[in-house]
């Protein structure tokens, strides 16, 4: 029966490691300083070379980044599972957190969308009311009818993006309007 050779193993340079998970060689690096993953064995010529192991611990990283897991939360997973430890109660309940919070983003952005559609709807007689205004009376009127809805999209990335993107179109159409 033959052994395995470690060194007979494929290592992947850090930025062949990067590619296949979609990530740049700076995350990698990062992850390292982190701790989330042990330094890789270097080459002779001082390059990091990330051996199966170590790509299979990467790619639970992602996973557990893209269902919504914290770096704390998966430093704390992989902490656990190294004790022998089972982290699925723990995950479970971060994961039912995230839902919660999910959730009520959507609920914010529910009530951040009729207040929009309000608006665009109010938007011709409000229009007609620029002269009365500042700069511009949509504006204005939306400013008076919620302050919430301004701390709201402000603090929500998610809202901020679609009020970017809401801010947009409406430009584009008093250009083209």
């Amino acid at each position: 029966m033959k052994t395995k050779n470690p060194h007979d193993e494929v290592r992947l340079r850090a930025g062949q490691a990067a590619a296949e998970l979609g990530v740049g060689v700076q995350t990698l690096h990062y992850y390292e300083r982190e701790e989330l993953i042990p330094a890789p064995p270097r080459s002779t010529a001082g390059y990091r070379l990330y051996p199966p192991d170590l790509m299979e611990r990467l790619r639970f990283i992602r996973r557990a980044q893209a269902i919504g897991l914290s770096l704390a939360e998966i430093r704390e997973t992989l902490c656990l599972a190294a004790t022998g430890e089972s982290p699925c109660g723990r995950v479970q309940a971060a994961l039912v957190e995230r839902l919660a919070e999910v959730d009520r983003r959507l609920e914010e952005l529910s009530v951040f969308r009729t207040q929009l559609a309000e608006l665009i709807v109010n938007a011709p007689r409000l229009r007609s009311l620029d002269r009365q205004g500042k700069v511009c009376a949509i504006v204005e009127n939306a400013e008076a009818r919620s302050e919430s809805a301004s701390v709201t999209a402000a603090s929500t990335p998610a809202i901020s993006a679609t009020a970017d993107r809401a801010e947009r179109t409406t430009v584009q159409a008093v250009r083209w309007g």
